[in-house]
């Protein structure tokens, strides 16, 4: 297996207790640099190897004319999305927005990225994207890469401040849009029975504890999944449930990157380790991107006996106990999980090793 499936979002914080809990960087194009900006923040791996995946992502749509191709009718005009890529207990979580660097180059987005290791998903959603959106607002407002700088290095500052203190326990699960989640697909059933054909047709390489997706020495496997919001809820809201409902179906160790449009009835979620094409659902619309729910699968008239139990358990308000690929409990698989990563773990003193000396 190679170091993305290892190393990606999965220090050893332990060994460095009085290490920050956050830390943000920023990329892409901006008015104050003459073409891409300069490395900011990219001071621990799983940021260096976050940018990467997503900018060489987005280069192989622009250089392949992938979007230009599609078609202004199956492609949004631009770049806004909300970035949660979760993995257990650490996390990458930021913004996109449409941009353009000193001569006008508008092809590439700007993007705020920050490492999590140990906030909850409710701190994040309540405290991390409004500073985000309010550094964000600055940036646009400014053509000077130094007000970037120092508009950055503000938001680092007051949000290692306000950052929660470190927990006693390891369950960090935020039960933000769960609720609201569970009572739509209790009464919306037949969408849910859609997405979980799709998993058990489409993701058993991520069946739980198996690790199959991730044998390859040179790049995991990878699978794109198009999902509903819920109506009503917030991107954030849409995103954690999603994510935390997928956490229960496929292997807790694979890392998830979701991808929300801002105004949009929809979010991605890439399972695995991205490849540049899976990054194309970027700006596809549902006409070149079907929402998975959408999708008329021919299925039994009558729920299966599994299907049955998960409808129970939205009824109660509650995630499915099990996955539709193991008959294994979710709780002992995502322990499973924990102890399986923990082998990989290195210090995180020996993965600040690519730090731009100065992080702002």
């Amino acid at each position: 297996m190679n170091d993305y499936v290892r190393q990606f979002l999965n220090d050893d914080w332990k060994s460095m207790p009085d290490a920050p809990r956050l830390y943000l960087s920023a990329f892409g194009k901006h008015p104050g640099w003459n073409d891409h900006m300069d490395v900011i923040g990219l001071v621990t791996d799983s940021l260096v190897r976050g940018k990467a995946l997503l900018y060489d992502g987005i280069a192989h749509q622009v250089e392949s004319a992938a979007w230009e191709k599609a078609g202004a009718g199956k492609v949004t005009p631009g770049f806004d999305h909300i970035i949660h890529w979760r993995r257990l207990h650490e996390s990458l979580t930021g913004l996109m927005w449409s941009s353009r660097d000193g001569k006008g180059r508008s092809l590439y987005p700007m993007v705020l990225l920050a490492h999590c290791a140990g906030q909850p998903f409710a701190w994040q959603a309540g405290e991390l994207l409004p500073a985000l959106r309010e550094a964000g607002e600055k940036c646009r407002a400014t053509n000077s890469s130094s007000t970037v700088l120092a508009v950055l290095d503000a938001a680092q500052k007051s949000l290692r401040e306000r950052a929660p203190a470190q927990p006693a326990a390891t369950q960090l699960d935020s039960p933000i849009g769960l609720p609201a989640w569970t009572a739509h697909f209790a009464r919306e059933f037949t969408a849910l029975r859609r997405v979980l054909h799709h998993l058990r047709s489409n993701c058993a390489a991520f069946a739980p504890v198996g690790h199959a997706w991730c044998g390859d020495s040179k790049h995991a496997q990878s699978v794109r999944l198009r999902l509903p919001a819920v109506p009503g809820q917030s991107p954030a809201e849409s995103l954690n449930a999603w994510l935390s409902f997928l956490a229960t179906q496929l292997d807790p160790a694979a890392p998830m990157l979701g991808l929300h449009p801002q105004n949009q009835p929809w979010l991605d979620v890439i399972i695995g380790e991205p490849g540049p094409a899976d990054l194309v659902v970027l700006r596809t619309l549902p006409v070149a991107t079907p929402v998975i729910s959408d999708i008329p699968y021919q299925m039994d008239a009558q729920p299966s006996a599994f299907e049955t139990g998960v409808l129970s358990n939205l009824g109660r308000g509650a995630l499915p106990a099990t996955s539709c690929l193991v008959e294994a409990a979710g709780e002992m698989n995502r322990q499973e999980s924990i102890k399986w990563l923990s082998k990989f773990r290195a210090n995180f003193l020996t993965r600040l090793l690519r730090s731009t000396g100065s992080p702002f």
